[in-house]
This record gives C-alpha cells, sequence and structure tokens, in this order.
C-alpha cells in the first residue's frame, strides 16, 4: 500500500514540474519582499498614500497565489489572480491623474461609511456619526455630477463618472486585452460558473466505468504563474 504524500512532497513536485515558472516567480519575490522591508512611511500626499496601499496588498496577493500554486490548488489561486489583475487594473488608471484620482480613491471611505451607517444604524457606533457625517459632506461633491440625461446623479463606484465600470476603466489604460482573456475567464471561477471546473474534469481519471474528478489539478499552474508574475511586476514598477 503506498504512503499518503506529504503536503511539502507534493509542492516539491508541483514545483519541479515548472522549473522556470517558480523561478522567476520566486526572483520577484525576493526583491520585492526587500522593498517591503525597507519602506518605513505612510506619506500625507494621497497619491504616494494609496502606491503604499496597494502595494502591500499586492505583495500579499502574489505571494498567496503563489503558494495556491504550489499545492495545486488552482481555482483559490484563479480567484485571488482576478482581485490582482483587477487591482494592476484600478494601478494603472489612478496613475493616469495622481492627484484627483488618488484623493477620490480615499475619500470614498467616507462615502461607503456613510452608505454603512444609513443602512445599518445599528451596527455603527452613534458616537461616530457626527464625524462620518462631517467627512462625508466635505467629500460628497466629488461624486455628484450629471449624466447623459441631464439628471443629476451620485457615484455607485469611486471611479465613476471619468470611468463607469470596471471594463471602462481597463480600456481607459489599454488593458482590453487582459479583460477579454483573462478577467472575464477568471470572473467564472469567482461566480462559480459551471465552466469554473474545467481543470478538474479535463483530466478525470478512468475507473471502469467510473471517472474521477482530478482535485489536485496543476493545469493551470504555469499559466497562472506567468500571469501573476505579469500583473504584480506592473505594480511593481508603478509604485516603485
Amino acid at each position: 500500500m503506498l504512503e499518503p504524500m506529504s503536503e511539502e512532497h507534493f509542492r516539491e513536485m508541483i514545483r519541479a514540474n515548472y522549473p522556470e515558472h517558480f523561478r522567476h516567480v520566486y526572483d520577484l519575490h525576493r526583491v520585492a519582499e526587500t522593498s517591503i522591508r525597507t519602506y518605513r512611511s505612510f506619506t500625507s500626499n494621497h497619491y504616494q498614500a494609496s502606491l503604499s496601499l496597494i502595494f502591500g496588498r499586492a505583495y500579499k496577493s502574489y505571494d498567496s497565489i503563489r503558494r495556491l500554486c504550489e499545492v495545486a490548488s488552482s481555482e483559490d489561486a484563479g480567484v485571488l489572480l482576478r482581485s490582482l489583475l483587477n487591482l494592476m487594473g484600478v494601478t494603472r488608471w489612478i496613475s493616469g491623474d495622481p492627484a484627483k484620482r488618488a484623493k477620490r480613491y480615499f475619500d470614498w471611505y467616507w462615502v461607503s461609511l456613510k452608505m454603512d451607517a444609513d443602512k445599518f444604524p445599528d451596527l455603527i457606533p452613534k458616537a461616530w456619526l457626527p464625524a462620518i457625517q462631517k467627512h462625508y459632506d466635505a467629500v460628497k461633491s466629488e461624486f455628484e455630477y450629471v449624466g447623459k440625461d441631464n439628471k443629476s446623479k451620485f457615484a455607485k463606484q469611486w471611479y465613476q463618472p471619468e470611468a463607469q465600470s470596471i471594463w471602462d476603466l481597463f480600456a481607459q489604460v489599454e488593458l482590453t486585452k487582459q479583460y477579454e482573456e483573462a478577467y472575464s475567464t477568471l470572473s467564472a471561477i469567482e461566480h462559480s460558473d459551471i465552466n469554473a471546473f474545467f481543470a478538474m474534469t479535463a483530466t478525470m481519471e478512468r475507473e471502469g466505468t467510473e471517472r474521477r474528478i482530478e482535485i489536485q489539478s496543476d493545469l493551470f499552474v504555469p499559466h497562472y504563474l506567468r500571469n501573476v508574475f505579469q500583473y504584480f511586476a506592473e505594480i511593481f514598477r508603478i509604485c516603485n
């Protein structure tokens, strides 16, 4: 009877299948890790502050996707990869008009907090409400605009009305190819569409008249490693 494979042995096996992909990912990770360790301040400049937050989150997603790929948890890696692609688009879009867009990025915090306070009054401490209202009143004009129907509107997302959707945001920063080829596909995993299970079913093993799904399929591992390297490298470039 075969001994069950340890997790570390399985990781080694997956890494051995795609040595060059993992080598590139690890090399970039080491460079980024140095940047994280040596960063010392959170600036009052909205653009620099937004990049500080973005880079920290991108670094964590990058590391998580690498770890998930090592154990062939491709579906979970795909969900995070979609999030990182979204973050790359946001980062590039903010950098197109840093002062204005970074301020909106931060100011949306008070809009979302005001929405939560209105929707869930019992969950927000009453002592917070005056401060929330004060900050909301100070920033709300940034998100008021006149629509194509000449009616006053209030943005539903922080990037409106300059971009009306994520697709629009991607198009403005020349990422339509990435949206069509990756974002839409990865969204199927996020939303649990039937094709989200492709990796598990494409390599199913047949046992007599039955077929067994391949839970630990590494079918998409090299593709996800390539893409996570590209997305994070672009964010890293902008942030540094």
